[in-house]
């Protein structure tokens, strides 16, 4: 959730993360989601929830190091509700359609 890049590094140093899907911590701030905790969790699919908000969220540093590892990224704020299905083996997505 709202965990920053120490104690990222404490649990990549102490647990295999490996995930397909990461739900990005503290909404994508420069705090957290670290290029090492990025790197152990290895994510196909990252998820940050976000609003309209005045800090800035997501930085574009964290959206950068997502983008580094070849996740794909999606934004509440932009692609609003994430709908991810898995049959273990893959992964469906679904957003609502674009609205003009």
């Amino acid at each position: 959730a709202d965990i920053d890049s120490k104690l990222e590094k404490k649990l990549a140093g102490k647990y295999d993360l490996k995930a397909d899907i990461l739900k990005v911590g503290h909404h994508g701030s420069k705090y957290s989601s670290s290029k090492e905790f990025l790197t152990a969790v290895s994510p196909k699919v990252a998820v940050v929830e976000v609003g309209k908000n005045n800090y800035g969220h997501p930085t574009k540093a964290a959206l950068n190091r997502l983008a580094n590892i070849s996740s794909m990224i999606f934004r509440t704020d932009q692609d609003k509700t994430i709908k991810i299905i898995s049959d273990g083996e893959n992964l469906k997505i679904f957003r609502p359609a674009p609205v003009d």
